[in-house]
């Protein structure tokens, strides 16, 4: 099994790209070592967070919204064959949002045997 954690940058993309983390992901079901599913995973705490989610495939982004509750589990990204890269950045959920509760991601996968 393989794991990476990391932490997503505190702040608004809004005109703020520099507040974005860019996430470089294995090779899903593939790939020299051999890697199988490939797994995403949010969490937070102190507040909600909006994330806005971008996933590289084929030379164009899928781009999405994901909610991250303080009050419940981590939150798990669709990855698909291809993907090779999520661009993760807060997008303001509400006026009360400052954009600085803690929110970290999770990068899980496994050999195939």
């Amino acid at each position: 099994m393989a794991l990476v954690i990391g932490d997503v940058k505190a702040g608004f993309l809004d005109g703020h790209p520099e507040n974005g983390t860019v996430i470089p992901l294995p090779p899903q079901n593939g790939g020299a070592v051999g890697w199988g599913q490939v797994y995403v995973s949010f969490g937070c705490d102190f507040g909600d967070a909006l994330l806005r989610i971008a996933i590289w495939n084929a030379g164009a982004w899928r781009i999405s919204e994901l909610k991250v509750q303080s009050g419940s589990g981590r939150v798990t990204l669709p990855i698909q064959d291809g993907d090779q890269k999520v661009s993760v950045g807060r997008i303001k959920a509400s006026e009360k949002d400052t954009g600085m509760c803690p929110v970290s991601y999770l990068v899980e996968t496994t050999l195939k045997a």
